[in-house]
């Protein structure tokens, strides 16, 4: 496939993903449940954290990752992007996995039994577009005291 065929594929894929994201937060609103990405400053603020324990590189569920440290305006509650600034590298990344180029693990921080991401927001939203079930994350667990 050209690379002109990737580019336009990737445009119309972001429009899609955007649209999607349109209906699923005006589903949510419907269903009264909330429709933004989980800030984890806010988490942070209102728990108080023991230590820092590295995890290593592993597989971890796509639909478990609930939040971000510093993309919760471009992504809403499901990772579809809800800003339109982010489609340049939304659509390179998807180019990238859909040419079966591998990506480096994303970054998330671990508490309890839910991840946010330090690094790697992009790339957890084409991989929710996509259906993944795991994406590999560098986790970092905090455990609370």
């Amino acid at each position: 496939m050209s690379y002109m065929t990737y580019a336009k594929s990737s445009e119309c894929l972001f429009n899609r993903a955007m649209r999607r994201g349109v209906w699923q937060r005006l589903l949510r609103r419907l269903q009264r449940q909330p429709v933004e990405l989980i800030s984890f400053d806010q988490v942070r603020q209102s728990i108080e954290f023991g230590q820092q324990c590295e995890r290593g590189i592993r597989p971890i569920p796509v639909r478990d990752i609930v939040g971000s440290l510093g993309r919760v305006n471009e992504f809403d509650r499901d990772f579809m992007p809800i800003n339109p600034s982010v489609e340049n590298k939304w659509r390179r990344i998807l180019r990238l996995k859909s040419m079966g180029i591998d990506l480096p693990p994303i970054e998330v921080y671990k508490l309890d039994a839910c991840y946010y991401v330090i690094d790697g927001n992009h790339r957890v939203s084409v991989s929710r577009f996509l259906g993944m079930d795991y994406i590999d994350s560098h986790v970092i667990e905090i455990v609370g005291k």
